[in-house]
């Protein structure tokens, strides 16, 4: 998550993989952490992902809170849109109804839509939509958009098989991460944006919460490693260790699926 992203792009490609996330609006209290493309960087990222044959899958963040800065995100929006982008993650903040946050989702959907992009509502303990049932119950009222599921916060929020089960059909986007069975609560923001573990390596029960995910669900791989980063292990290096726990983890997907 800390790689520039043509670097990005580049360790993407060298591991196997045909399509990335990267960074289109980035609220300023968080521009420091993650790179974040402009409109100069358009033409020699889609140069670079179509000689690659690459894509790119899903466009990060977009925070719907009070500010109303629908500006920032149309340009976020046109950014990915010029890229081929085919999906965007929304978090909802600050909201004073469950009408008001059915309100903001089905705006940005509809927002993202014309520009050929499938909105998405993140669920998490950070915002103001904590549950994957609530994320369900919001985007089944607006509408229109998909739900986004972190793995992360599925297991942190105590979601269980049957609520992946109940919201399958809207799920087309997942974050694949592993983790120690509890967190304390003093440590949840940290280990979210800064420490996370590879499928397979942690406690989560991953197999019996993806049991129920259409088999076209698109698998994106968010394991920020800050201690190894930290200790001098390259992004290659760590993107590596991702993905190849992420494909074990795949593979045995695959095989429970077929029985």
């Amino acid at each position: 998550m800390d790689a520039e992203p043509p670097e990005l792009i580049d360790i993407a490609n060298r591991l196997g993989l045909t399509s990335v996330c990267l960074f289109t609006h980035v609220p300023a209290a968080a521009a420091s952490r993650y790179p974040c493309v402009s409109a100069h960087d358009v033409a020699a990222l889609r140069t670079k992902l179509h000689d690659l044959g690459m894509t790119l899958s899903n466009l990060e963040v977009f925070p719907l809170d009070r500010s109303g800065a629908r500006e920032d995100f149309e340009s976020g929006l046109a950014i990915g849109s010029a890229l081929g982008a085919a999906r965007a993650t929304a978090h909802i903040h600050d909201v004073s109804s469950d009408q008001d946050a059915v309100d903001r989702f089905a705006e940005f959907a509809v927002r993202a839509a014309a520009h050929g992009i499938v909105a998405g509502l993140e669920f998490n303990a950070f915002s103001a939509v904590r549950t994957l049932p609530a994320a369900e119950r919001i985007v089944r009222a607006a509408g229109c958009g998909s739900v986004v599921l972190d793995m992360l916060h599925a297991v942190r929020s105590g979601a269980a098989p049957c609520d992946v089960a109940r919201a399958a059909d809207l799920i087309g986007y997942v974050q694949l991460c592993d983790g120690p069975a509890a967190m304390p609560e003093e440590r949840r923001w940290h280990e979210a944006v800064r420490e996370r573990l590879p499928a397979g390596e942690g406690k989560f029960p991953l197999l019996a919460l993806s049991r129920a995910l259409h088999r076209d669900v698109l698998f994106d791989i968010e394991v920020p490693q800050s201690a190894a980063r930290s200790a001098g292990m390259s992004g290659f290096d760590r993107a590596q260790r991702a993905v190849e726990a992420s494909r074990r983890f795949l593979a045995e997907w695959e095989e429970a699926r077929a029985c």
